[in-house]
């Protein structure tokens, strides 16, 4: 009997621990043993609303003597049978686990995870149309998931594990990755054909051409405006003939060939009428600019750079640190700066300030830049030796930010 008490006792704690986590804002979960099916009523074994993963984040809001009551991660509300729950995730995986829902790569040891089958899919803050737009995903973005709905239109979350961050999409946009040759084909197989069929497939391969080589971009880009030119519409959210002349200027120069250029260049910076130039900037300078000395910045970085200290103003930030080899003595470089006026970069002739034009700047740099177009557009990247790399980002057609970013 009295070990029926404190087994009971221990049951009645935990399910209080589980009940209290489910009453917080955040999402404080507990963690699935095994894999099984969300079922809408515990009595009806076929009433499955989808379908959770091992060690799948849920909170629980009741218990019957067979059934917990949980929510999922994208807040559906069913039934599971009960098993064993856990406080922690210890990277586990249960027999049976169904991979075309929660694929865990080749060898089997990744976290579940789709793909993302769309072109320019729209990530919304809650599970459902009326969500607001927080980003987009791109095609073939690793999608990590722990609950699939299996009625029509169910949305998955994506976002960060406590849902401080909340991201949805719908469940039918994954499935597993693409290859541009498949998605080459896709197209050619339904161009002429169905002119609704074919945007679509078109638009697919546009956004994973963006990934590929200089050829497949230009090839996938042309074909884009074709078939958008044959459909007599237009698409706003794509201007076709600026990127392709971005593509057409994109080029992957040998590491010599690079600096070689880079040096002819001797980049600096204007600021107020005074040259900057990385490095060799003095507190002094600072000083004169009216900038204000920090010992810290919001979100400075932990690795790859670490400044002693900052001068900033809101529209510029120099970073401080030991120069090497020499002691005692600290210089500064640009850590980051608006295009505010009298604010500008300067690549060997061409002063870009706050009215230099996006196409000249690619026209001019372009076999320079390297970007992530289908992730973060109009934001461009200028490497820095092997150490980090310059980054210009464009709005409406002239620049508004630099930053110098440094790897780990």
């Amino acid at each position: 009997m009295r070990k029926r008490i404190i087994v009971a006792g221990f049951i009645a704690c935990m399910l209080a621990v589980f009940l209290g986590n489910a009453q917080t804002k955040q999402w404080r979960p507990v963690y699935t043993s095994r894999w099984d099916y969300l079922l809408s009523t515990p009595e009806n074994k076929e009433s499955i609303l989808g379908i959770f993963c091992t060690e799948a984040s849920i909170t629980v809001l009741d218990s019957t003597r067979t059934h917990y009551k949980i929510r999922v991660s994208n807040g559906d509300v069913g039934y599971i049978k009960k098993q064993p729950l856990e406080t922690r995730m210890f990277g586990k995986r249960s027999p049976g686990e169904p991979a075309q829902y929660f694929y865990r790569g080749e060898e089997g040891y990744q976290g579940p995870h789709l793909y993302v089958q769309a072109a320019e899919l729209r990530v919304r803050n809650q599970p459902s149309v009326e969500g607001k737009i927080v980003r987009k995903a791109r095609l073939n973005e690793h999608t990590s998931l722990d609950y699939y709905p299996l009625y029509k239109d169910g949305w998955v979350y994506i976002g960060d594990h406590f849902h401080e961050q909340p991201e949805y999409i719908q469940a039918k946009y994954l499935g597993m990755g693409f290859t541009h040759e498949q998605l080459l084909d896709a197209y050619l197989k339904v161009k002429g054909k169905d002119m609704t069929e074919e945007l679509d497939a078109v638009g697919r391969l546009r956004e994973i051409a963006w990934s590929g080589t200089t050829q497949e971009m230009l090839q996938a880009l042309r074909y884009y405006k074709e078939s958008w030119e044959r459909s007599g519409q237009t698409n706003p959210k794509v201007d076709i003939d600026f990127e392709l002349l971005l593509a057409s200027k994109l080029q992957n120069l040998e590491y010599e060939a690079y600096e070689k250029e880079m040096r002819k260049l001797s980049m600096y910076y204007l600021v107020e009428g005074r040259r900057l130039w990385d490095g060799k900037i003095n507190e002094r300078e600072a000083a004169d600019l009216n900038l204000k000395k920090v010992k810290d910045i919001p979100d400075s970085p932990e690795c790859g750079w670490e400044p002693l200290y900052f001068y900033q103003s809101p529209n510029l930030i120099l970073a401080f640190e030991e120069d090497y080899p020499a002691k005692n003595k600290m210089v500064g470089s640009v850590y980051s700066m608006k295009f505010a006026e009298q604010h500008a970069v300067v690549l060997g002739k061409e002063i870009i300030d706050g009215h230099y034009a996006e196409k000249e700047f690619i026209s001019k740099f372009g076999h320079l830049l390297s970007v992530d177009w289908t992730g973060n557009p109009h934001y461009y990247r200028i490497a820095n030796g092997d150490a980090g790399f310059f980054a210009i980002r464009f709005k409406d057609g002239v620049p508004v930010s630099f930053e110098s970013v440094y790897y780990c």
